[in-house]
């Protein structure tokens, strides 16, 4: 038998390359992180603030806040009272600190007397057990030490989650039997820094914290940056850096964000930038956390860009969410399954201009660097 031998070489380049294309997108897909995480409402949305502002819940229930955590400090049990009094009466839930002197000093006896008093309040929706326990100073606390103390909590209380921040993800898998739900802040935005100088370090880190969370089968909080310290190399981040941390975190799985910190923001910033995201993600959550998750269906011609797309409940319509995660404009052409062909859409940008997919079921649109866009389709 004679082989051709161009056409054996053409054969065996396609296949080659096939392959090399093949392993191309494989590693592509893996700039960002897309896990299958189960979630159920409420989805926590709050401020961190002191335990001497009782009136916080009813300013910012009607801005889409659902939870607080309060920092206890030295105040009398009056003042916890009438914290978690005020904010039942609104409506909002409290992510109750154990009185941090009870637990450096491992006071097993006194710990549990603090949840008794507590646990039955109807605020009270978890304890938060500790505040960056891996880079306490001058002494970190170990995990064997919290884990004691979250026994001691459960014997008290088996109902209510227990909560810890980190600072250092990589510390975090050691305290995994001390804790129901993993909590992250991290303030990336520096003065002097230009807008979106610190995503690639942010990304690494947060993806591998909701992995570790996700591999744990724990809760996922995400805290992040909305206030200048006072005195502080911080700054406020821009109105498109919060927007991309806030969908970041929704869409890789996070369980509530929440907001550090409420005594040192800024009530125009909170006005112009947080607020308003929070009050447009209200509507989504239905579709993000109850809808079904169609994602798999598209087909998306640039990998640095993350598209997720939800059906409505009880509608006929579909949410898609699309984030640029490069630093550079692009231009993206989502390929949706047929039945989506010549659907109307409406995007967060033009909110009543009505554009459609086209009849081959494709919809394209430009980037801009680290943007997200929202659509609803239908």
């Amino acid at each position: 038998m004679k082989f051709d031998r161009r056409k054996l070489f053409g054969l065996i380049t396609g296949l080659v390359l096939s392959t090399i294309g093949s392993i191309g997108r494989s590693l592509a897909q893996k700039k960002y992180k897309s896990i299958d995480r189960q979630r159920s409402l409420p989805f926590w949305v709050g401020w961190y603030d002191r335990m001497e502002n009782p009136s916080l819940a009813a300013k910012v229930y009607a801005k889409g806040i659902n939870l607080l955590m309060p920092y206890v400090g030295d105040v009398k049990k009056e003042a916890i009272q009438l914290f978690l009094d005020k904010s039942n009466r609104v409506g909002v839930k409290v992510l109750l600190e154990i009185n941090r002197p009870l637990v450096e000093s491992g006071n097993i006896a006194g710990i549990k007397d603090f949840v008794r008093t507590y646990k039955n309040h109807p605020a009270v929706y978890a304890w938060y057990l500790y505040d960056e326990p891996e880079i306490k100073k001058p002494t970190p606390l170990s995990p064997q030490f919290l884990e004691r103390i979250y026994q001691a909590i459960k014997e008290e209380d088996k109902s209510k989650p227990v909560a810890i921040v980190f600072a250092d993800p990589h510390k975090i898998e050691s305290f995994v039997n001390a804790m129901d739900i993993v909590m992250w802040d991290r303030y990336p935005c520096l003065v002097g820094e230009p807008e979106f100088q610190w995503v690639p370090a942010y990304r690494r880190d947060f993806y591998t914290v909701i992995s570790t969370a996700n591999l744990h089968n724990k809760k996922f909080y995400n805290v992040l940056q909305a206030s200048n310290e006072k005195q502080s190399t911080k700054r406020l981040p821009s109105s498109a850096e919060l927007r991309y941390m806030f969908y970041l975190s929704v869409l890789a799985g996070a369980d509530g964000l929440l907001f550090w910190m409420y005594y040192f923001s800024v009530n125009s910033w909170n006005d112009s930038v947080l607020y308003p995201n929070i009050k447009e993600f209200n509507n989504y959550i239905p579709a993000i956390i109850k809808g079904k998750d169609l994602t798999n269906t598209l087909r998306v011609s640039n990998l640095d860009v993350e598209v997720k797309l939800f059906s409505i409940p009880n509608t006929k319509k579909y949410l898609a969410i699309a984030i640029n995660h490069d630093r550079v404009q692009t231009t993206l052409t989502v390929k949706f399954d047929r039945k989506f062909a010549g659907k109307k859409v409406t995007t967060d940008r033009t909110k009543t201009k009505i554009t459609q997919i086209a009849t081959d079921a494709s919809f394209s649109t430009l980037l801009k660097p680290y943007e997200v866009l929202i659509c609803k389709i239908g």
